[in-house]
């Protein structure tokens, strides 16, 4: 049996800043908004295999149109079927160590081969380096995520570009589930000029539709007519694609959120500036990524405040999830013990 490697589910237990969701629940009128539509919902059939109604809400969100874009059940399903698509027994998919390992287990789904680079522990690498050792690796795919997960790292517009020219024709497939949250402009800017580009996008981040699992694949018409013409038929039930219409409706809702993390982003990395315990990087997702020689200690301190984070066990780095300013208030007030104990102890 071919070994894959495995990805690691979040628990669900306690104050969860562990998976990078959305810490609210959707307003009570968008809810009851979506409640309503479902009723009418004709669950006895099928449901529209073409995403027709869904395509056209995103597309007027992104101002793409239909013909740019396939929709699935997440981004990783999209993720996936893009590297099934280019890869196969020992081809190579070339990526950045560290970033989102799922790239991993569709590659180990199919047999491939993975092929990293190492980049520095704030997210930053030398591009240029970058595109000579994916030649040297004889990559067929390159894949990476933007802005970076777990770093928060974003590159500009113009080092996506790099990559995208450098490697063409080789597909390059850019993630972009946490771009919503960055200050660098998206890479479907570059889909009219590179016919190598893919961007896979969420609703499960700034849009809080985790629970639905519906993600996108973008890419120019040409691409997505041959990619839409192989993709399995129903990817998405008919009700996470009228919740998703809906809440892309709302776009006020979900522009105030993201405005609400980038503060809360700011104001965290502030307090933080000055520890010597543990090193933060500044980041552009939705997350505050962490390192420290004194880790356990860390999560010992969080695990008795019942604050539950990513723990990248084997290592020294941790990942905190940008919440309402309550629960960022109860992290801090445990970043601030751990750094006391140091003080004190000295």
């Amino acid at each position: 049996m071919k070994k894959i490697q495995t990805y690691e589910t979040m628990k669900q237990e306690g104050i969860l800043l562990n998976a990078n969701e959305n810490p609210r629940p959707l307003p009570e009128a968008v809810m009851a908004e979506i409640l309503e539509a479902i009723r009418d919902l004709p669950l006895n059939r099928y449901p529209d295999t073409d995403e027709t109604e869904l395509l056209q809400a995103y597309g007027k969100w992104t101002g793409l149109v239909e013909e740019m874009l396939l929709a699935g059940n997440g981004s990783d399903q999209m993720l996936g079927y893009l590297i099934g698509t280019f890869l196969g027994r020992d081809k190579i998919l070339y990526t950045f160590d560290p970033d989102f390992s799922m790239y991993d287990y569709y590659a180990g789904s199919y047999e491939a081969k993975v092929r990293k680079f190492d980049i520095n522990e704030d997210g930053s690498l030398d591009i240029d380096a970058f595109i000579e050792e994916g030649r040297k690796n004889n990559a067929d795919l390159v894949i990476f995520s933007n802005p970076n997960n777990p770093s928060g790292h974003c590159l500009s517009l113009s080092e996506c570009e790099k990559i995208t020219a450098a490697f063409a024709p080789l597909p390059v497939v850019i993630d972009e589930a946490y771009i919503e949250f960055a200050d660098e402009e998206s890479a479907v800017q570059l889909l009219d000029r590179y016919d190598n580009l893919y961007v896979t996008r969420t609703l499960s981040k700034a849009f809080g539709l985790a629970g639905i699992r519906v993600g996108f694949l973008i890419s120019n018409p040409q691409n997505m007519a041959a990619l839409k013409n192989a993709f399995v038929p129903y990817a998405l039930n008919a009700l996470s694609m009228k919740a998703a219409c809906i809440v892309l409706a709302h776009s006020d809702e979900v522009q105030e959120f993201t405005a609400m993390i980038r503060r809360e982003r700011r104001r965290m990395l502030t307090a933080l500036s000055g520890s010597q315990r543990a090193r933060y990087i500044a980041s552009q997702a939705n997350f505050i990524y962490g390192i420290s020689e004194d880790k356990e200690r860390l999560m010992e301190l969080l695990k008795e405040a019942g604050i539950v984070i990513r723990n990248y066990k084997g290592s020294r780095n941790f990942r905190v999830t940008i919440s309402v300013p309550e629960e960022n208030d109860l992290v801090l007030d445990v970043l601030k013990k751990f750094e006391e104990e140091k003080t004190c102890g000295q």
